[in-house]
């Protein structure tokens, strides 16, 4: 009988990722994580040494990801490498094998490890409030065109970001336009969304030969850009500002006149966006989200997933997770936070209950 309970707790225990969830109340999180390396026929022995290393570290950054603000997401913040995901040591409490198989001449193995949370998101909070600036994520895309021909040489970015480089924003290249996204900018929105940015700017360009002035010349080809700008707020799709702009370019050589007239009319039209953009950041305003008993990192995934939905919200992080207990500070354009926890109870009524509410918090339970 003795020797049957002490099977039964070990299976239990080697089940812990599926079944048990030992929350932060405990010594840590349990997150899985997986890694495919060369098949060693030979050596199979350090070959699964290596692929639990790297699983390991893959569940590690999981975990990170989580506590992340959404603006390291896309630039981790410095030291984040170096201090946490070069010391998985240090944030990984132990590490069970799940799965393990060949496949063709590689080897794949998922691991469930169990993740230190409340000291890796102190450690994150630390080298992200020790960053100089927070940065506001703007995704930027474009049509440029050339003597009407279609040039993916990226000038008008180019200018764009020229114009913003005092600024504290960080780009994210949308890539070239067709004149579809240009007619329907939704899809570029919905994009720019998943990929954490609070603005888009949305710029078609174009470059053209100044005729009259060829006729006084014949060594220099000088050109003639127009540039108009839209940029759109990703969280409800408004258009915050519109300008235009214009620049000419004067080279021997035509792609440097027209590189010379694309920048400075896309610069030019961009530079008159910027206050409505500061404006636009610093218009929202400040409320705590705290949900109790979240327990597990699958949870707190679905918790961003639901902050991230709300068309209201322009920006959210991962402030606190202590105790099974998670504090997120939601940026949002909302009269008061009532307004935005009817919207979550209203589609999630079966996942939470309100437990209590202040002027700019709220406290939620999981059910």
């Amino acid at each position: 009988m003795k020797r049957t309970l002490i099977l039964l707790c070990v299976v239990l225990t080697l089940a812990g990722c599926n079944k048990l969830r030992i929350g932060p109340k405990g010594e840590g999180e349990y997150v899985m994580g997986s890694a495919t390396v060369a098949y060693e026929q030979d050596n199979q022995a350090a070959m699964k040494k290596k692929a639990m290393k790297l699983a390991e570290l893959d569940a590690l950054e999981k975990a990170a990801r989580v506590f992340l603000s959404s603006s390291s997401k896309l630039q981790y913040p410095a030291g984040l490498k170096e201090e946490i995901l070069a010391n998985p040591a240090g944030y990984v409490r132990r590490t069970y094998s799940q799965s393990s198989y060949r496949k063709g001449d590689q080897f794949y193995m998922e691991v469930c490890s169990m993740v230190l949370v409340s000291e890796l998101s102190s450690k994150i909070k630390a080298l992200e409030d020790a960053a100089e600036v927070k940065k506001t994520n703007i995704y930027v895309a474009s049509r440029d065109l050339a003597g009407g021909q279609i040039s993916i040489n990226n000038y008008c970015r180019q200018g764009i970001y020229l114009a913003f480089k005092n600024q504290a924003f960080n780009f994210i290249d949308g890539g070239n336009l067709s004149q579809n996204n240009l007619d329907e900018s939704t899809p570029i929105v919905d994009k720019a969304k998943k990929e954490g940015a609070r603005f888009v700017i949305i710029a078609d360009s174009s470059a053209n030969a100044l005729e009259a002035a060829s006729s006084i010349t014949t060594t220099m080809l000088p050109m003639r850009g127009r540039a108009s700008i839209k940029v759109i707020a990703a969280n409800n799709y408004q258009v915050i500002a519109e300008a235009s702009g214009a620049g000419n370019g004067l080279a021997a050589v035509e792609e440097i006149s027209v590189q010379q007239a694309l920048k400075t009319a896309c610069e030019q039209a961009a530079a008159q966006t910027a206050q409505a953009i500061d404006t636009a950041i610093h218009s929202a305003k400040s409320f705590t989200f705290v949900f109790k008993d979240v327990n597990t990192i699958d949870r707190l995934e679905r918790l961003q997933n639901i902050l991230s939905g709300l068309r209201e919200v322009e920006d959210f992080s991962l402030t606190r997770y202590r105790n099974s207990d998670a504090t997120f500070l939601v940026q949002a354009q909302a009269a008061n936070v009532e307004e935005l926890a009817a919207k979550i109870i209203r589609k999630h009524y079966a996942s939470f209950s309100i437990l209590s509410a202040g002027a700019d918090s709220i406290e939620f339970a999981f059910i």
